[in-house]
């Protein structure tokens, strides 16, 4: 009997040592995350460093165009590597006018 109940235990614990769970933790304020890049890669590093760079340089005077702030934040949002047309632009350029926007 217990050689027949052993390696039905092994596989159990084996099989349960795979059932693991695994949790991403999103800033709301990451705003490469939400545009869809993933944590860790490569081009989420390089979406951060050109966010980091254009909030450097702030928020634009009055004055400034409308239609400026909009294609600015068109611009920063390709320099993501983001896509025209795709929901992650979308957000992106949102977010980016909103930055953008004097105050």
């Amino acid at each position: 009997m217990l050689k027949r109940l052993l390696p039905v235990l092994v596989a159990a614990m084996a099989l349960g040592a795979c059932a693991t769970e695994t949790r991403v933790v999103m800033a709301s304020d990451d705003a490469c995350a939400a545009y869809g890049f993933r944590i860790g890669t490569a081009a989420y590093d390089q979406c951060r460093a050109r966010e980091y760079t254009a909030r450097q340089q702030g928020r634009v005077v009055v004055g400034y165009s409308e239609a400026q702030i909009y294609s600015d934040s068109q611009a920063a949002c390709r320099a993501y590597g983001l896509v025209p047309y795709d929901r992650s632009y979308d957000v992106c350029v949102q977010r980016e006018y909103a930055a953008r926007r004097p105050v």
